[in-house]
């Protein structure tokens, strides 16, 4: 018999979905026909399934990433920093913030002292973060962006007053107007170490909306700082703001500021390093992608298995319907025809649950703040039914997690998922179409 020669793929890819999921002429097949179907709709509803978890991860995820790098660059790290002596001249000081503050690419400059101490009220004592920030932190604009004050003023007007992380206003039970003592320790030589007290005022209690960055901030002027710490238990530097801190020039500004710290004498020996966020962060960076590694991991081998699952649908497909192959191959169609209509139709039914999953995904991953409100919504009143204790319940505590999920969409990862999963899916066609090859026309007599 002719056989048919340069097959085309459209006729090829209508036979194999037909197969898969016509409807039969005659009635009394419906049932047969329909247990058929509900095993390939199976297989498009699995891969849609997995496909729904690995977006909400993987945009959610970034968008968390995303969310908490950015608050840890704008309220805390800067984008890069220039250590500082402690001797450093305050004058030559400001002349180099200056020169470094016109430099093509930076938008803001200011000078911090870092360090730890005890802090204590009438209600308990603490570890605290101290930050001594200059008043440049008024004027910038991504600081700004993040904190919400919670009560009083973002920036302490005198040297006897500080501004409180939340939590470390927690730990501490005070609010503005009450007083709270710091205390460091001071050298009178490089052994010998002196308790220092200093008695602050609560001038405000700020929020940057992520707890491991507030829970123990306590933030005074620059000036104070530098009376109360010193090099051996502090760390100054210039944090230095740029334009784009996750573009390439981010090593370059820093080479540049390095050389203009060159200029007033300041050199790496000396302790005057120039470090970028990537630096600084490193560790902290790492976990989260690790993190959302092993996430993403975890969701690819649910993908796999939803394909194997179709590879399995598939090849019992062939296995039980042998004499319609026969049928199929008896009108002339060829050995690589046959394979053709199934590895077709295999991957036709991997990219719908692929399209389907990828669009409920997207769609879930983009409404899940309202999504969680709506839950946590539900699971209130229920609470509030069967239970006398309000309480509210929280599904994604603000203590621990950002208050609000920022999503990070990348629709060039929307392109690969999808083209992932249809090449899995055709993968997965490619043993049971083989299988389809081995019946042969003369089966149709057989069966018969």
């Amino acid at each position: 018999m002719h056989q048919v020669k340069n097959p085309n793929i459209r006729p090829l890819t209508f036979v194999g979905l037909r197969l898969l999921f016509g409807r039969p002429a005659n009635e009394q097949y419906n049932d047969l026909y329909r247990a058929r179907h509900s095993v390939f709709w199976g297989a498009v509803l699995g891969i849609g399934i997995s496909l729904v978890p690995l977006y909400i991860v993987l945009f959610v995820s970034n968008g968390m990433i995303q969310g908490i790098t950015d608050r840890y660059l704008e309220t805390k790290t800067s984008h890069l920093q220039m250590s500082l002596p402690f001797s450093f001249d305050a004058t030559q000081r400001n002349a180099l913030t200056q020169d470094v503050s016109r430099m093509p690419g930076i938008i803001s400059t200011s000078f911090e002292v870092d360090g730890i101490g005890l802090a204590a009220s009438q209600n308990g004592s603490t570890s605290a973060q101290i930050r001594g920030l200059d008043g440049a932190v008024l004027q910038d604009k991504g600081f700004n962006r993040f904190i919400s004050v919670d009560e009083g003023q973002m920036y302490p007007n005198r040297q006897n007053e500080v501004v409180l992380g939340r939590y470390l206003a927690r730990k501490l039970e005070v609010k503005t107007g009450d007083s709270v003592t710091l205390i460091t320790l001071r050298s009178n030589d490089s052994t010998n170490y002196l308790p220092k007290l200093a008695v602050f005022r609560v001038a405000g209690i700020i929020s940057s909306g992520y707890r491991e960055l507030d829970a123990n901030w306590f933030i005074i002027q620059s000036d104070a700082a530098l009376r109360l710490l010193n090099s051996a238990t502090a760390y100054a530097f210039m944090g230095i703001k740029i334009s784009k801190p996750y573009g390439s020039d981010l090593d370059r500004i820093a080479s540049e500021v390095s050389r203009a710290g060159q200029k007033y004498g300041l050199t790496s020996e000396q302790g005057a390093r120039v470090r970028t966020w990537r630096e600084i962060e490193k560790s902290l960076f790492q976990s989260f992608s690790s993190t959302r590694s092993v996430l993403v991991l975890i969701m690819v081998i649910a993908i796999i298995v939803a394909a194997l699952n179709l590879a399995s649908a598939l090849t019992t497909f062939v296995i039980e319907h042998r004499a319609e192959i026969a049928i199929i191959r008896s009108f002339g169609v060829s050995r690589t025809q046959a394979a053709l209509i199934f590895l077709l139709g295999g991957t036709a039914t991997g990219a719908i649950g692929c399209i389907a999953g990828s669009l409920a995904g997207i769609a879930i991953s983009i409404f899940i703040n309202q999504i969680i409100s709506g839950m946590q919504a539900i699971l209130g009143f229920a609470s509030r039914l069967l239970s006398a204790d309000r309480q509210t319940i929280q599904l994604l505590n603000p203590d621990y997690y950002l208050e609000h999920i920022p999503i990070t969409m990348d629709w060039r990862f929307v392109v690969l998922i999808l083209l992932s999963g249809i090449a899995l899916s055709a993968i997965a066609s490619i043993l049971p179409a083989m299988k389809s090859t081995s019946i042969a026309p003369a089966e149709l007599i057989r069966h018969e």
